[in-house]
């Protein structure tokens, strides 16, 4: 992984994608979406230490945000693009 952090979220998501191991895809792709929440200690910690904790720019400057919730919002976002086949 390149040491640049992303610029925003949707290059955020494909960093992730791209560190992911066949099992992490294949374990989020049969999690039921009202679950994900259930991946914050797992998935969404390991996303987080990926990204050093990243927020992106934009979001920082409009309102506080927490990588918690950034860490969500890829995980959520990753799962759509799996349920979708990409």
């Amino acid at each position: 992984m390149s040491s640049d952090k992303p610029n925003n979220i949707e290059e955020a998501v494909l960093i992730v994608v791209s560190e992911m191991s066949s099992e992490q895809e294949k374990h989020l792709k049969q999690v039921r979406k009202e679950d994900l929440i259930n991946e914050h200690f797992g998935l969404g910690m390991w996303v987080r230490n990926l990204l050093g904790h990243w927020v992106p720019p934009a979001y920082r400057e409009k309102y506080p945000v927490h990588p918690d919730d950034v860490s969500n919002k890829i995980t959520e976002l990753i799962w759509d693009k799996l349920q979708q086949g990409e």
